[in-house]
């Protein structure tokens, strides 16, 4: 990461002058402070199961994200949704939208995603109609696919570059066996992921936080700070795999080694889930959880 991106990271400059087309997803503190909720599958399956196994209606996955949209309004720097579920939502957005442009599948049934391929049906007619400012693909990293990974995310970013707009590459680490159990073992993970990724040239990199409490705060920090030098972009993480009640402070070790905000889905709306009403738990849950997450960098910032 530049010298430059990183002091923005870290102090309260006041500058909401955007720097460069991904900058437009900053907030008014230099931050990426942004909410996802393009999940599809994954979601449908936390509502059924909130509901004791009822079936979910596609128009109930596109209420819930357009709930959501209007629940946390401006609050949020950016907003990223998909185009199955998310085009109500995008209509209603206060804030920029990053569209997915991902397939994403599991090698085991109800196993976790490991599989990923661009999505050809996303094109710039799509990005316009959802006034989409940026692109998103989620890439799960093998330590023994390596090249394949690189190959995908160069193709992920030369469809951004045809578009004309910035490309938020997302490096995950699947699976997660073995040596990569250990969390020292991730740690070597992320870094070698993020390293490999950043031959493609993202305009933003995502990627997880390695934290379930204050145990691994010193790993976490460490691992930012690893990440932070093998990246010439800005980067933030993703709430997924992270107790949402720590996801405040895991953030805060990311940004302590130099992530540049977060991109967070569960840590703000899962709660919705798993209530009879999800739109009356967001409307009084999401923008409050979005707050802690933000403030608790914010204040680092401001010492």
């Amino acid at each position: 990461m530049s010298a430059h991106i990183e002091e923005t990271s870290r102090e309260t400059t006041g500058d909401t002058v955007p720097r460069g087309p991904i900058d437009a997803f900053r907030d008014e503190y230099g931050m990426f402070s942004m909410v996802a909720v393009d999940q599809r599958g994954s979601l449908r399956h936390m509502l059924s199961e909130g509901r004791q196994g009822a079936a979910i209606a596609d128009d109930e996955l596109s209420s819930f994200k357009t709930d959501l949209a209007l629940a946390i309004g401006d609050q949020a720097s950016g907003l990223l949704l998909d185009q199955d579920y998310g085009l109500e939502a995008a209509r209603n957005a206060q804030c920029p939208v990053i569209l997915a442009a991902d397939i994403l599948s599991s090698s085991q049934p109800g196993g976790p995603v490991d599989i990923a391929q661009l999505d050809d049906s996303v094109t710039l007619e799509t990005v316009q109609a959802f006034g989409a400012k940026a692109l998103k693909f989620l890439l799960p990293w093998q330590p023994n696919r390596r090249v394949e990974a690189v190959e995908l995310a160069h193709a992920f970013m030369e469809r951004c570059r045809e578009f004309g707009i910035p490309g938020v590459l997302e490096g995950v680490v699947r699976p997660r066996e073995g040596h990569l159990e250990s969390a020292e073992g991730f740690s070597e993970a992320l870094v070698m992921a993020a390293s490999d990724l950043s031959k493609v040239q993202p305009d933003l990199y995502k990627t997880e936080v390695l934290y379930n409490g204050k145990q691994d705060r010193a790993l976490a920090e460490a691992t930012a700070k690893s990440i932070t030098r093998e990246l010439d972009c800005p980067w933030v993480v993703l709430s997924s795999g992270v107790p949402a009640e720590e996801f405040p402070e895991a953030v805060l070790a990311a940004v302590t080694g130099g992530a540049s905000g977060f991109l967070a889905g569960r840590a703000v709306w899962s709660g919705a889930t798993r209530v009879a009403d999800p739109g009356d738990y967001l409307r009084s849950h999401a923008p409050k959880n979005l707050q802690a997450i933000a403030e608790r960098i914010r204040k680092t910032e401001k010492r």
